[in-house]
């Protein structure tokens, strides 16, 4: 088999929404779950006494909600599912398929309490219950992956285009929270240089009207990176670190670490080992887009 055909899996995908955004996604696949279920009545799903069948089903996605948004949670932290810049659509797939089959399981036990449990412990019940779960669940979580695709089959240029600028064509402000009441900050994304991490606090680096500006923010390195996760050129590459990587001049170094030059600013940003990787994807999609904006 020539695995080669296969490679369009690996091609950088944005996540789904249900990931990115777990409480809300499991609202989303419990209202979807419930109305689906209620108009087909997929798997001849039967009501549990006293109940109708709207409220059996009403209880069993009760039931399935916390674990829903628990394993979300877990699966994210794991080192296949951890960075979300390097997702793609096979790590898409893997996710689904894995959080629905651990709630099919989930549902399976949660029949013991809901019906009779005199003949379920089974084989073919329990992969009936699995595959219900599976079965029903994967619809909205395919649902927004579909949305997701033109990331997939559009062309390169057209997908950099798209994922590296989206942000800067807005024009956005972006407004970074401080651990204080009153120490907000605000800033075009443009603007910025790098930041970084000192004590219990975070110094921001701006080019503004052609000068070196600084803010010191009251919080961690690691909440900033997660308010700056949706501008993909603004990239922690380092513990202590996060660097505009369209202001980057300059880049020495290998695969264990670089060492990054900003114009104007006489600085040696370190990218550690670990970060290496997705620095260089980052990167060459900046090229990328680059050159689908000129071409010539």
């Amino acid at each position: 088999m020539n695995f080669s055909s296969f490679n369009w899996l690996n091609q950088k995908y944005s996540q789904n929404y249900i990931i990115r955004k777990p409480l809300i996604g499991t609202l989303i696949v419990a209202v979807f779950c419930y109305l689906f279920t209620i108009l087909y009545r997929p798997q001849n799903t039967n009501s549990s006494d006293p109940f109708s069948y709207e409220v059996t089903i009403a209880i069993y996605l009760l039931a399935l909600m916390p674990p829903l948004y628990f394993m979300i949670k877990v699966l994210k932290l794991l080192p296949n599912f951890k960075s979300k810049e390097n997702w793609t659509l096979l790590k898409e797939v893997e996710f689904g398929v894995i959080l629905f089959l651990i709630l099919g399981v989930w549902n399976y036990f949660v029949g013991f309490i809901m019906e009779n449990p005199e003949g379920r412990w089974n084989i073919y019940t329990f992969l009936d219950s699995v595959k219900s779960t599976l079965t029903v669940g994967i619809l909205p979580y395919s649902i927004i992956s579909i949305q997701n695709s033109r990331f997939l089959f559009a062309s390169n240029s057209q997908q950099v285009v798209v994922d590296l600028n989206a942000h800067a064509n807005e024009n956005e402000v972006i407004h970074i929270n401080s651990k204080l009441k009153k120490g907000d900050i605000s800033f075009d994304p443009e603007s910025f240089l790098y930041a970084e991490s000192n004590g219990n606090y975070v110094i921001f680096h701006f080019l503004k009207n052609d000068m070196i500006q600084k803010e010191m923010l009251r919080n961690s390195i690691g909440d900033v990176e997660k308010q700056l996760s949706e501008i993909p050129y603004l990239m922690r590459i380092h513990r202590a670190f996060i660097v505009n990587v369209n202001k980057v001049s300059q880049k020495k170094g290998n695969s264990s670490g670089y060492r990054l030059s900003i114009d104007g600013l006489d600085v040696d940003l370190p990218v550690s080992r670990q970060n290496v990787a997705n620095y260089d994807q980052v990167e060459l999609n900046l090229k990328k887009s680059q050159v689908a904006i000129h071409p010539n």
